[in-house]
């Protein structure tokens, strides 16, 4: 006959004996994080260590999962579901339903960053900000800037973006907000830029614009580490094969602390050709910025089936290395140039996990590139996706689990 478990040994009166707390303790930090989500109905005491900052942080600090955030669109559903958090097995972990108040729309998020998500509700102005991992909502003020005021009239006319940063030296939360009306071709488009701190007195401060229009597109825009970076639609005169070029992988900046425009530097591309005569070659081709890893990257799509990730090495000596080239696969439909595809992040084996999303649609395909098979698996299909980014904290730190 077996000898008896020492950790669960019974009693003299037939009874299993508990674990102390203490073994309890190193045992589940072995385990995954997925497996704690049902582990937590087990008893009361085990639900509250899972709750246990102390806890979490040891078991993020052992388990260092990457986890994919996938905003959408209540237009597009019939669930109430705003937003989806998942492990790279494609394991919805948790899920995020649009705001209940007062407040009648639609919502969709528009933005995704520092565990944060940033939606729009009823109006494109009516930002609010989500904390996933305490489930807290802050509402932004809708109101232009003082310094604006002289535009509220016209206010409806103009599109709104925002993208929220962090400060490294002070740790404040800042948000960016801008506001764009479009003009004809011959003029130069409205933008109005304004930033709000994330404190008791909340309020918009205007900016004076940067010396060009920046781009808000799809991932155009992306804040690092405290910086905004934004595609700056410059223009430069030539000869070849007309008189106006524009330089698309130009880049400026602002600095959220000083809440002041920085230099303008080259993209990567624009940094290896001369200007202009030999640029206009490259007008035609996709570009989008990235943060990965901490790093500013531009993706250059140099051709349907082709991607190149360059790296911001030194930002004064504006040093760009290409460390990464894709083997872009065509979607189901077998084609590429519907396809918007967006690196999220770099494994530590090299693998580049991406979204492939339909432009206009917001449908795709979560996806893992190995660069030594040069083939994509996918790991989940999205459906209505308009904003996708990183959850950086543990799972366990998330405000519930999903079944």
């Amino acid at each position: 006959m077996a000898a008896p478990n020492p950790r669960s040994r019974p009693d003299s009166q037939g009874c299993v004996l508990p674990l102390p707390t203490d073994a309890l303790y190193e045992i589940l930090l072995r385990v995954p994080a997925k497996d704690h989500c049902r582990l937590r109905a087990v008893s009361r005491p085990w639900s509250s260590l899972f709750s246990d900052p102390h806890f979490i942080t040891a078991h993020g600090t052992r388990h260092q999962e990457a986890l994919i955030v996938a905003g959408y669109n209540t237009f597009h559903r019939n669930d109430g579901i705003i937003c989806d958090v998942m492990d790279l097995s494609g394991r919805v972990v948790k899920r995020v339903r649009a705001t209940a108040d007062e407040t009648g729309g639609d919502e969709w998020v528009r933005s995704i960053g520092l565990d944060f998500i940033c939606t729009s509700k009823g109006t494109e102005r009516s930002f609010r900000l989500l904390n996933l991992a305490t489930g807290a909502i802050r509402a932004l003020p809708e109101g232009l800037a003082e310094e604006h005021a002289m535009h509220e009239p016209d206010s409806c006319h103009f599109h709104s973006f925002a993208a929220l940063g962090q400060v490294p030296s002070t740790g404040q939360y800042k948000v960016r907000r801008a506001l764009h009306r479009a003009s004809d071709c011959r003029a130069v488009p409205v933008q109005l830029f304004e930033v709000l701190t994330l404190d008791g007195h909340a309020r918009w401060r205007g900016k004076l614009p940067p010396p060009n229009p920046v781009s808000f597109g799809l991932w155009e825009y992306v804040a690092i580490n405290g910086i905004v970076y934004f595609f700056s639609a410059e223009w430069l005169w030539g000869t070849v094969p007309g008189p106006l070029f524009r330089l698309v992988d130009r880049i400026t900046s602002f600095d959220l602390e000083a809440e002041e425009w920085g230099k303008t530097f080259r993209g990567p591309i624009s940094s290896l050709v001369d200007i202009p005569h030999s640029f206009y070659l490259y007008y035609d081709i996709d570009f989008s910025l990235s943060a990965i890893n901490g790093c500013l990257v531009v993706v250059h799509r140099s051709s349907e089936s082709r991607m190149g990730l360059w790296f911001l090495m030194d930002f004064e000596k504006c040093l760009w290395v290409k460390q990464h080239r894709i083997q872009v696969q065509p979607s189901i439909r077998g084609d590429y140039d519907y396809l918007t595809i967006h690196p999220l992040l770099v494994l530590n084996d090299g693998r580049v996990v991406l979204l492939h999303i339909a432009n206009g649609f917001g449908w795709g395909w979560l996806r893992i590139y190995n660069p030594e098979t040069k083939m994509s698996t996918d790991v989940r299909e999205v459906e209505n996706c308009f904003a996708v980014g990183l959850y950086t904290g543990s799972v366990l730190s998330l405000a519930n689990c999903a079944s």
